[in-house]
């Protein structure tokens, strides 16, 4: 399986994740000229936008360490060609990231793990 078949299908699982606690999906694969964004999801008054990383080893360094600040950056533009096409403020906004990354000891399983709030628009990442 192609890396991009499987990037495809840890967001549509990622997607799943998220509708099993209740979020609603609003997008997949938002692209715009500056960048793209994997998921945008709601929640009540929440509006996230959702960066998706796998990895099956750790030969090429965790899920997280993929999350670069160029990405973020890209991310962050996006985001905000989002909210001015659809005439929303980002004050209810925030950045998650989804991995998902080899779980030791169960036969190669992939552990998804969510990081809510992983970051600001500037870079700075909390987790």
């Amino acid at each position: 399986m192609s890396s991009h078949s499987e990037g495809l299908k840890s967001e549509t699982r990622a997607a799943s994740f998220f509708k099993r606690r209740g979020y609603r999906v609003v997008a997949q694969n938002y692209r715009v000229s500056s960048g793209e964004i994997d998921l945008i999801v709601s929640k009540g008054d929440w509006l996230v936008f959702v960066e998706v990383k796998m990895r099956r080893g750790s030969f090429a360094g965790s899920p997280l360490e993929a999350v670069s600040p160029r990405k973020v950056q890209r991310v962050s533009a996006a985001a905000a060609a989002y909210l001015a096409k659809q005439g929303l403020s980002a004050q209810s906004c925030r950045f998650d990231i989804v991995t998902f990354g080899p779980d030791k000891g169960l036969f190669g399983r992939l552990k998804i793990r969510h990081y809510e709030n992983a970051y600001e628009t500037t870079g700075h990442f909390f987790v």
